[in-house]
């Protein structure tokens, strides 16, 4: 267990860093594995260990941030019903007919258990990709980040990848992990009607793609096993390994 002194010692350690290169977090994980609650909880840590000083602050941002910039009215009509909502207001008349941002498609893998995979518009995909740029940009003049992302696709981790070594971005890469059967616990819980609720599915089939693109990670939490403290916890006293991309984060990257 790390002493107070320790925790002082290992805050003053990245704070250095970070004077001379930005600081990327980025935690990447499933759909209803903690991530977002993770998140948070480490970003309130910093700022207190940090004495509150907004110079050496974390800010974080999200993948789910890109749902929040594109108008109600593109939303796919499963997620609208998910939600309990009119979608006779909605762009898209039925599924899959082209006019959603996004649409949930389940990769049947035969057995009855769903899985449902989230497949972008064009439209959308470039929303992600400047998303993902503006990143960047933060990173550039200085800012830390935390990154809650969830890269389901090969292409999506590329590219932040890319971004981050542009930034010159010292990076902490953080694998969130949790057993299918609590993931599809949680999930069932969010469909309430909220902005939360997500399709059964998507838990089970993110969880299978998101560490599927042989990303090293400097450290890895098990939100079922660990409490979110304790999650906080490994995440800051692995900060001192935050490093500048290079080959050996992934495994058989070009294989």
């Amino acid at each position: 267990m790390a002493t107070d002194n320790d925790r002082d010692v290992m805050t003053q350690a990245w704070q250095n860093q970070s004077r001379q290169a930005p600081i990327a977090i980025l935690v990447n994980g499933p759909s209803s594995s903690g991530k977002s609650t993770l998140c948070k909880a480490l970003q309130e840590r910093l700022v207190s260990d940090s004495g509150g000083d907004q110079s050496k602050a974390f800010y974080r941002v999200a993948f789910d941030d890109m749902v929040l910039m594109i108008a109600d009215s593109l939303y796919p009509i499963s997620f609208v019903q998910l939600q309990g909502r009119d979608t006779s207001t909605l762009a898209s008349r039925e599924p899959h007919d082209g006019r959603a941002a996004w649409e949930y498609v389940n990769d049947d893998a035969g057995d009855e258990n769903p899985r449902m995979r989230l497949a972008t518009s064009p439209h959308t995909r470039q929303l992600l990709t400047g998303l993902h740029r503006s990143w960047g940009e933060h990173l550039r003049i200085g800012t830390d980040l935390i990154i809650d992302h969830f890269i389901q696709d090969e292409d999506w981790c590329d590219e932040v990848l890319d971004v981050l070594q542009a930034a010159h971005a010292n990076v902490l890469l953080v694998g969130v992990h949790c057993s299918v059967e609590e993931l599809e616990r949680r999930e069932s819980s969010r469909a309430d009607g909220g902005v939360e609720g997500r399709p059964r599915g998507l838990a089970r089939r993110s969880n299978e793609l998101c560490h599927s693109h042989a990303l090293v990670y400097d450290v890895d939490v098990w939100t079922d096993r660990q409490s979110t403290a304790e999650s906080v916890e490994a995440v800051i006293s692995a900060l001192d390994l935050a490093r500048p991309l290079g080959p050996t984060r992934r495994v058989n990257a070009n294989s």
